[in-house]
Protein backbone atom coordinates (compact mmCIF):
# COMPACT_ATOMS: atom_id res chain seq x y z
CA UNK A 1 0.00 0.00 0.00
CA UNK A 2 1.49 3.16 -1.15
CA UNK A 3 1.75 6.22 2.00
CA UNK A 4 -0.72 8.73 2.19
CA UNK A 5 -2.57 11.06 4.39
CA UNK A 6 -5.73 9.36 4.22
CA UNK A 7 -4.60 6.23 4.30
CA UNK A 8 -2.87 7.27 7.64
CA UNK A 9 -5.65 8.84 8.62
CA UNK A 10 -8.05 5.51 8.32
CA UNK A 11 -5.54 3.27 9.96
CA UNK A 12 -5.61 5.62 12.81
CA UNK A 13 -9.60 6.11 12.62
CA UNK A 14 -9.29 2.02 13.00
CA UNK A 15 -6.90 2.25 15.81
CA UNK A 16 -9.21 4.11 17.84
CA UNK A 17 -12.14 1.88 17.30
CA UNK A 18 -9.88 -1.18 18.46
CA UNK A 19 -8.84 1.02 21.70
CA UNK A 20 -12.30 1.86 23.18
CA UNK A 21 -12.69 5.19 25.49
CA UNK A 22 -9.32 6.97 26.06
CA UNK A 23 -8.74 10.50 27.13
CA UNK A 24 -8.91 13.40 24.93
CA UNK A 25 -6.16 13.48 21.77
CA UNK A 26 -4.55 15.51 20.41
CA UNK A 27 -3.51 13.85 16.78
CA UNK A 28 -0.99 15.01 14.33
CA UNK A 29 -0.94 12.97 10.98
CA UNK A 30 0.97 12.87 7.95
CA UNK A 31 1.36 10.37 5.48
CA UNK A 32 4.16 8.82 7.01
CA UNK A 33 3.58 9.29 10.93
CA UNK A 34 0.70 9.84 13.28
CA UNK A 35 1.43 11.68 16.30
CA UNK A 36 -0.73 11.31 19.70
CA UNK A 37 -0.49 13.23 22.52
CA UNK A 38 -3.00 12.34 25.62
CA UNK A 39 -3.98 15.06 27.98
CA UNK A 40 -5.62 15.27 31.46
CA UNK A 41 -4.74 14.03 34.88
CA UNK A 42 -1.90 11.83 34.63
CA UNK A 43 -3.18 8.54 35.83
CA UNK A 44 -6.11 8.74 33.50
CA UNK A 45 -3.62 10.13 30.38
CA UNK A 46 -1.34 6.83 31.12
CA UNK A 47 -4.37 4.34 31.38
CA UNK A 48 -5.13 5.63 27.94
CA UNK A 49 -1.75 4.60 26.65
CA UNK A 50 -1.39 1.46 28.39
CA UNK A 51 -4.94 1.04 26.90
CA UNK A 52 -3.36 2.10 22.91
CA UNK A 53 -0.19 0.14 23.66
CA UNK A 54 -1.96 -3.39 24.36
CA UNK A 55 -4.01 -2.98 21.00
CA UNK A 56 -0.27 -2.54 18.96
CA UNK A 57 1.72 -4.87 21.01
CA UNK A 58 4.06 -2.25 21.90
CA UNK A 59 6.18 -1.41 24.70
CA UNK A 60 5.72 1.53 27.07
CA UNK A 61 8.56 3.53 28.45
CA UNK A 62 8.69 5.62 31.29
CA UNK A 63 9.87 8.67 31.44
CA UNK A 64 12.29 10.58 33.62
CA UNK A 65 10.23 12.43 36.62
CA UNK A 66 11.31 15.74 35.00
CA UNK A 67 9.71 15.42 31.54
CA UNK A 68 7.50 16.62 29.94
CA UNK A 69 5.23 13.56 29.33
CA UNK A 70 4.83 10.55 31.57
CA UNK A 71 5.09 8.09 29.35
CA UNK A 72 5.55 7.34 25.45
CA UNK A 73 5.05 4.57 22.68
CA UNK A 74 6.24 3.91 19.40
CA UNK A 75 5.21 1.37 16.69
CA UNK A 76 4.54 0.82 12.91
CA UNK A 77 0.78 0.36 11.82
CA UNK A 78 -0.11 -2.23 9.54
CA UNK A 79 -0.94 0.38 7.04
CA UNK A 80 3.04 1.64 6.86
CA UNK A 81 2.84 4.77 9.09
CA UNK A 82 4.99 5.00 12.42
CA UNK A 83 2.59 5.93 15.55
CA UNK A 84 4.56 7.80 18.12
CA UNK A 85 2.46 8.77 21.14
CA UNK A 86 2.81 10.02 24.75
CA UNK A 87 0.97 11.02 27.71
CA UNK A 88 1.58 13.85 28.36
CA UNK A 89 2.64 15.53 31.95
CA UNK A 90 0.37 18.62 31.72
CA UNK A 91 -3.32 18.85 32.67
CA UNK A 92 -5.45 18.95 29.37
CA UNK A 93 -9.51 18.06 28.95
CA UNK A 94 -12.18 19.31 31.12
CA UNK A 95 -14.51 18.25 33.30
CA UNK A 96 -17.31 17.83 31.50
CA UNK A 97 -16.35 16.37 28.39
CA UNK A 98 -18.85 16.22 25.24
CA UNK A 99 -16.38 14.54 23.04
CA UNK A 100 -15.50 11.28 22.78
CA UNK A 101 -12.85 8.99 21.27
CA UNK A 102 -15.54 7.52 19.09
CA UNK A 103 -16.42 10.81 17.79
CA UNK A 104 -13.18 11.53 16.76
CA UNK A 105 -12.56 8.18 14.86
CA UNK A 106 -15.69 9.13 12.72
CA UNK A 107 -14.63 12.86 12.25
CA UNK A 108 -11.38 10.88 10.85
CA UNK A 109 -14.16 8.37 8.63
CA UNK A 110 -15.72 11.99 7.59
CA UNK A 111 -12.50 14.02 6.68
CA UNK A 112 -11.39 11.05 3.95
CA UNK A 113 -13.57 11.73 0.74
CA UNK A 114 -11.67 15.14 1.17
CA UNK A 115 -8.47 13.52 1.85
CA UNK A 116 -8.90 11.17 -0.99
CA UNK A 117 -8.62 14.50 -3.55
CA UNK A 118 -5.97 16.27 -1.75
CA UNK A 119 -3.67 13.11 -1.92
CA UNK A 120 -4.33 12.99 -6.06
CA UNK A 121 -3.17 16.87 -5.83
CA UNK A 122 0.47 15.82 -4.78
CA UNK A 123 0.01 18.50 -2.68
CA UNK A 124 3.91 17.72 -0.91
CA UNK A 125 3.57 17.06 2.59
CA UNK A 126 0.36 18.12 4.20
CA UNK A 127 -0.34 17.59 7.76
CA UNK A 128 -4.00 16.91 9.60
CA UNK A 129 -4.04 18.19 13.14
CA UNK A 130 -7.15 17.34 14.90
CA UNK A 131 -7.67 18.17 18.45
CA UNK A 132 -10.10 17.02 21.34
CA UNK A 133 -10.67 19.77 23.46
CA UNK A 134 -13.21 17.52 25.73
CA UNK A 135 -16.06 20.41 24.64
CA UNK A 136 -15.54 19.94 20.84
CA UNK A 137 -13.21 18.56 18.22
CA UNK A 138 -11.23 20.60 15.68
CA UNK A 139 -9.50 19.93 12.44
CA UNK A 140 -6.70 21.82 10.72
CA UNK A 141 -4.95 21.22 7.76
CA UNK A 142 -1.25 22.40 6.84
CA UNK A 143 0.64 22.88 3.94
CA UNK A 144 4.24 23.91 3.48
CA UNK A 145 4.64 25.96 0.56
CA UNK A 146 8.17 25.37 -1.58
CA UNK A 147 9.92 28.80 -2.96
CA UNK A 148 7.76 29.72 -6.50
CA UNK A 149 4.73 27.90 -5.28
CA UNK A 150 1.75 30.11 -5.21
CA UNK A 151 0.03 30.37 -2.05
CA UNK A 152 -3.38 31.50 -3.18
CA UNK A 153 -3.52 28.12 -5.68
CA UNK A 154 -2.29 26.14 -3.01
CA UNK A 155 -5.12 27.65 -0.68
CA UNK A 156 -7.41 26.50 -3.43
CA UNK A 157 -6.28 23.24 -4.35
CA UNK A 158 -6.75 22.18 -0.23
CA UNK A 159 -9.73 23.69 -0.18
CA UNK A 160 -10.96 21.72 -3.32
CA UNK A 161 -14.17 19.73 -1.78
CA UNK A 162 -14.79 21.70 1.08
CA UNK A 163 -17.49 23.86 1.32
CA UNK A 164 -18.11 27.42 1.38
CA UNK A 165 -14.19 27.77 1.29
CA UNK A 166 -13.56 31.16 2.29
CA UNK A 167 -9.22 32.56 1.87
CA UNK A 168 -7.24 35.52 3.10
CA UNK A 169 -3.45 36.29 3.35
CA UNK A 170 -1.61 35.78 6.76
CA UNK A 171 1.48 37.01 8.13
CA UNK A 172 2.86 34.05 7.42
CA UNK A 173 0.89 32.72 4.06
CA UNK A 174 -2.84 32.23 3.58
CA UNK A 175 -5.54 31.47 5.99
CA UNK A 176 -8.80 29.80 5.44
CA UNK A 177 -11.84 27.95 6.49
CA UNK A 178 -14.44 25.62 4.98
CA UNK A 179 -16.86 22.93 5.09
CA UNK A 180 -17.15 19.33 5.14
CA UNK A 181 -20.41 18.41 3.81
CA UNK A 182 -21.52 17.18 6.98
CA UNK A 183 -20.78 20.68 8.44
CA UNK A 184 -17.95 20.59 10.37
CA UNK A 185 -15.62 23.48 9.82
CA UNK A 186 -12.01 22.57 8.76
CA UNK A 187 -9.14 25.42 8.97
CA UNK A 188 -6.24 25.54 6.58
CA UNK A 189 -2.91 27.31 7.01
CA UNK A 190 -0.68 27.27 4.03
CA UNK A 191 2.96 28.39 5.77
CA UNK A 192 6.18 29.50 3.58
CA UNK A 193 9.08 27.27 3.93
CA UNK A 194 11.31 29.91 2.83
Amino acid sequence: MSFSLACCVQATARLLDACGSLVPLQLGLSARDVQVEMGGPTPEARESLVRLAGVLGAELIQSPPDAATVCSLTADLAEGPVLVAAASASPGGCEDRATSTRQTADLLRAVLPWLDGLDELSLGAPELWVSDQGSALTVRLLLTAAEGDDLDELGAAAGRGLERLRLWRSDSGVDGTGRLPGGRTVRIAVVRSY
